[in-house]
């Protein structure tokens, strides 16, 4: 029997999913949970049906799992979610998955029109860097998509965006800590709104190395990455951590001992079905609910840890 073929290091796997809308959430959910750190919505299908029958809205969901990730195993893990989501949602097809190999290079070439300028709140801009630009009074964050995810137009990174924006239009602080950091575009956010110290967290190789490009583009330095939390001493006026929903009720308790007493920690990756569940975790973890922001069903929780003699210290 022939050996199946080695995948290349470099290269990345690609989902493509035809979906109804409803089950948009759901299967979105599949792909963050296998390991995807992005996953991007394609234009719904607005074909006019006939009158005398019902089209239901249909939807292109697409995925992007780093090298790391075995496609074998990937492509049979997600057959097998999405046999089980259709149980809820009948019209979904597993059969109409489709999972292939691309490279990096291929990604950033062949997606660069559907990556436009991006105002996001009244503070920033986030823009790839083959656009040229007028000057803006707003903090412009150049993002390129490709090695890493993180580009502004997902409901997660928009809604840490604005969550951020309001906090440090709140209070100034000088320290934030980015776990998940993707891009670097919500470390880089920081900076640009004025922490002096700030770093960025990420356990995938190619995030740490496009968000050290990102800090050099951005002109955003000094921001120190790291692998893993112990790369992160001490505690941070704001901690953020977009992550998905099991993730965050997992580091519930080290997030929270990353803050600062009267600190605030922004999270998202979740979707409302899973938002009892994370906030249960957190507020056990010491954490109050400040602010609650939904797009698309997305959350983004801004809690606050509270100022007290009894605060944990981070070990």
């Amino acid at each position: 029997m022939a050996s199946p073929r080695k995948k290349d290091p470099a290269s990345w796997t690609h989902a493509r999913i035809p979906a109804p809308a409803e089950a948009e959430d759901a299967v979105a959910a599949l792909c963050l949970e296998l390991g995807a750190p992005g996953v991007q919505t394609g234009a719904k299908d607005f074909r006019r049906a006939p009158k005398a029958s019902v089209r239901v809205p249909r939807i292109r969901i697409e995925a992007w799992f780093p090298p790391a990730v075995s496609r074998q195993k990937l492509e049979k893990a997600l057959a097998n979610g999405l046999a089980r989501i259709r149980t809820s949602f009948p019209g979904l097809n597993p059969k109409s998955l489709r999972v292939v190999d691309f490279t990096v290079g291929d990604y950033g070439a062949s997606w660069r029109e559907n990556f436009p300028p991006l105002k996001i709140g009244k503070t920033f801009l986030i823009s790839p860097s083959w656009h040229k630009l007028p000057p803006s009074k707003r903090h412009t964050l150049v993002i390129d998509p490709g090695q890493a995810f993180g580009t502004g137009h997902h409901s997660t990174t928009r809604g840490c965006l604005l969550a951020l924006e309001e906090e440090f239009a709140r209070t100034e602080f000088r320290t934030g800590l980015d776990v998940g950091t993707g891009s670097g575009v919500l470390a880089i956010a920081m900076r640009k709104l004025g922490a002096k110290r700030v770093v960025a967290i990420d356990n995938d190789p190619l995030s740490l190395a496009a968000t050290q490009e990102a800090i050099q583009v951005n002109d955003c330095a000094p921001l120190r990455v790291g692998g893993n939390l112990s790369a992160a001493r001490g505690q941070f006026d704001i901690v953020i951590a977009n992550l998905y929903s099991r993730l965050l009720v997992r580091m519930a308790s080290s997030l929270a001992n990353r803050v600062k007493p009267g600190g605030s920690l922004i999270v998202s990756g979740l979707l409302e079905k899973q938002e009892v569940e994370v906030k249960k975790a957190l507020r056990a973890a010491g954490l109050q609910v400040r602010e609650r922001r939904a797009l698309a069903t997305w959350v983004t929780l801004t809690l606050r840890r509270p100022k007290s003699r009894g605060s944990r210290t981070a070990r």
